[in-house]
């Protein structure tokens, strides 16, 4: 239909609640669903409305809903234009009266509760999954998708917020820098601080800071050759006293630097 889709279970008319069987049986008259029958009578009224003078102020208004009058002694909600008794103005998506109290959202000629409005048309939050009605945080540069409440925008581990408003991007997420280079594996294997630019990466995946890469016996610093034993990098010389008193065999091995 003009204004949107439906099931064929919701397909009825607004007014009688009737079933439409297919769309050649359906008409949209200011955003509602109904039948032929009842749609040709909102044609009449309207065509018994711009023949006849207009109400004086003292007549009462009629309901958009039922077609009734709204007696002086009810309070008239005043949606899409027109007048209705309060138990008539409901709710397009959960068909609910809608009280005056919690107010009614307006869209695409349809009347929808603040609730299902929100469920329907607000973005919802990536970290609650409600719907994100003011204050909404999301990522200036667009690398990061999606929005959070306010309070709820935090560091996808540890859950704590960002107070300077800077954050690391890893898998679409936000993170701090601690546990953004906790799964980066850019945190040094010596100092167990974050890695942003030169490392030293080993073989086997171990990454430093290329002045922490160095002998674990004797501290000097390792430059593109290291030998591992016992998941420890050593220089050639105190290597070959390990392997000289224990009888073993270390494996000489290469190392690659680069920026992270």
């Amino acid at each position: 239909m003009q204004h949107g889709d439906y099931h064929p279970e919701c397909f009825k008319c607004a007014r009688c609640r009737r079933p439409l069987e297919s769309a050649r049986d359906g008409r949209e008259y200011e955003g509602r669903l109904l039948c032929e029958k009842d749609y040709q009578r909102y044609l009449e009224k309207d065509a018994q409305r711009s023949e006849r003078p207009s109400r004086s102020r003292r007549d009462a208004p009629t309901c958009a809903g039922c077609d009734g009058p709204i007696s002086s002694g009810e309070t008239p909600v005043y949606a899409l234009g027109q007048s209705w008794h309060e138990h008539h103005l409901a709710c397009y998506q959960c068909k609910k009266p809608i009280q005056q109290s919690v107010g009614h959202v307006e869209k695409n000629g349809r009347v929808y509760c603040p609730k299902d409005f929100g469920e329907l048309f607000l973005p919802k939050c990536r970290s609650c999954n409600l719907p994100v009605e003011k204050e909404a945080v999301c990522a200036q540069d667009g690398k990061l998708q999606g929005k959070w409440h306010a309070a709820c925008f935090g560091c996808q581990t540890c859950k704590k917020p960002f107070p300077d408003k800077s954050f690391y991007v890893y898998g679409d997420a936000p993170y701090c820098r601690r546990h953004y280079h906790k799964l980066n594996n850019s945190l040094c294997k010596s100092c167990d601080q974050p890695i942003e630019g030169p490392c030293a990466q080993t073989m086997e995946g171990w990454r430093f800071h290329p002045g922490c890469f160095c002998c674990v016996e004797c501290k000097v610093a390792l430059s593109d050759v290291y030998y591992n034993f016992e998941n420890q990098a050593y220089c050639e010389k105190d290597i070959m006293v390990i392997q000289r008193t224990r009888n073993v065999r270390a494996e000489r091995r290469k190392t690659f630097f680069g920026k992270v």
